[in-house]
């Protein structure tokens, strides 16, 4: 059999191919980015609990330290608390800058991985 395509529906054709595969390289390329995403945050969740398990270790053994120092264990873990009590009041106050300036940073780095941005040098000679 013949083939007895005009050249518009043969365009056509070639256009739907086209879109096909332009659809096919963006699901592509968001499972790529979301795979990474993912990846990224399991991995920085099984260093995240090994690093507490290691700052609880320590919290206790300087909580039990200082209070030997202060003569009453429990002074200790006091203290302790005190201090952490206001390393979350400033990390509190400053969580946009701290916390969600660097999470979106993270996320838009990851997505953007592959783009090649030219940045135009405005500044006035």
């Amino acid at each position: 059999m013949e083939d007895n395509k005009t050249p518009v529906e043969d365009l056509l054709k070639r256009g739907q191919a086209y879109i096909r595969t332009t659809l096919q390289l963006f699901k592509l390329k968001g499972t790529d980015q979301m795979a990474e995403i993912i990846s990224s945050l399991v991995s920085g969740f099984v260093i995240l609990m090994l690093l507490l398990l290691l700052f609880v270790n320590l919290n206790i053994g300087i909580a039990l330290l200082i209070g030997d120092l202060l003569g009453k264990i429990w002074l200790g873990f006091f203290a302790l608390t005190g201090f952490y009590g206001v390393v979350a009041l400033v990390v509190y106050l400053l969580r946009n800058y701290l916390i969600k300036k660097a999470v979106k940073n993270s996320v838009i780095k990851i997505l953007l991985k592959d783009e090649q941005f030219e940045v135009e040098d405005h500044h006035e000679e």
